[in-house]
């Protein structure tokens, strides 16, 4: 009897071990596979923030490196004596035009941009890489005094500075700008601004290799709206949709963080955030994947552990069952034999 005792606590024991088991290395197994996501996260987010960051700053020194060119100052000058001089069709200002134009649009062409303005401190727009519907007007008085370039013109007189994006009719495209002022000496001549459109940056957003089909970045505003495309939405995004997440009301105020949260769909994704490093503008940078793709490996595990779980359950209630009702038998006939003698 005593045998049997130890076989059966054994056997318990042993039952209990393989119900257990399962159960602790899924959650090693869970555990294991959120950090190496996150981590993986975590790697895309820095990569993509220096690729971003680097852009911006690439495009901060242009204007500047532009602004200071000594030729840049004498087609300034000349350009805006022949526009008041004449204006934008005289003959002498199409003479001189004709010679910084080259120049001008060699810029536009190497490095992508969608126009160049000079604006003189007056608030004319004396020449522009192409003309446009701002050539030729006023900045400080006229229509377009209210507009983004009007924006970005009344703050070039003090560094350089951005306007961030807006709709561009005649491109059909977003666009920004930045501006910087050109001197003459210690006189200041006026501001320089280059127009950027939204490709540049929408390419390095779209760029999505290795997160899946689920995965996404994308950038918030401090206004709350995206500043790129949503890979769930066939209609553009930018500037279009807006986000109020756990996660972009930290990075917003600096928080660099990751974690699980329900994104702008209201669908559970892991987060890795961050705040860019612009200091002329106050965006997030966010880097998800949905978390039942995230944890399908380990989804699928937990189904198998749960039916082998459920299994030795089952077996084990039904062993005891079975013991007990044996014992429970033997009480009996015992009983019964007791009460015949």
């Amino acid at each position: 009897m005593n045998t049997k005792k130890v076989f059966i606590t054994i056997g318990i024991a042993f039952s209990i071990f393989l119900m257990t088991l399962p159960l602790v290395s899924y959650k090693f197994l869970k555990n294991a596979v959120e950090a190496e996501a996150f981590n993986h996260l975590v790697t895309v987010r820095e990569l993509l923030k220096y690729q971003v960051e680097g852009y911006f700053h690439e495009r901060f020194g242009d204007v500047d490196v532009l602004a200071r060119n000594p030729v840049t100052g004498q087609g300034f000058s000349r350009l805006s004596k022949a526009f008041h001089a004449s204006g934008l069709d005289g003959p002498q200002y199409t003479k001189i035009a004709g010679l910084y134009q080259p120049l001008m649009k060699h810029y536009l062409n190497d490095y992508g941009y969608v126009n160049i303005f000079f604006v003189d401190k007056n608030g004319d727009v004396v020449f522009s890489a192409v003309r446009e519907a701002f050539t030729g007007t006023n900045l400080l008085t006229g229509r377009f005094k209210q507009f983004s370039i009007g924006q970005v013109f009344a703050r070039g007189f003090d560094g350089v500075a951005f306007e961030d994006y807006t709709w561009h009719e005649e491109m059909q495209e977003f666009t920004s700008y930045f501006a910087a002022p050109i001197y003459d000496g210690q006189m200041l001549l006026g501001v320089l601004v280059i127009e950027i459109p939204f490709s540049h940056l929408n390419a390095i957003m779209t760029k999505r290799a290795g997160l899946g089909e689920t995965g996404e970045m994308y950038l918030v505003g401090g206004d709350g709206y995206m500043r790129s495309n949503s890979r769930f939405s066939e209609q553009p995004t930018m500037l279009q949709k807006e986000v109020d997440t756990e996660a972009t009301r930290e990075a917003l105020n600096g928080i660099v963080g990751k974690k699980i949260i329900k994104d702008y769909r209201g669908v559970p994704v892991l987060s890795a955030y961050t705040a860019l490093d612009l200091k002329f503008v106050n965006w997030a940078l966010m880097v998800e994947i949905d978390e039942a793709e995230a944890f399908a490996a380990v989804n699928k595990v937990e189904r198998r552990v749960t039916i082998l779980g459920s299994l030795i359950a089952g077996i084990t209630i039904l062993y005891i069952y079975l013991v007990n009702r044996r014992k429970n038998q033997q009480i009996l006939a015992e009983s019964l034999e007791e009460s015949k003698t």
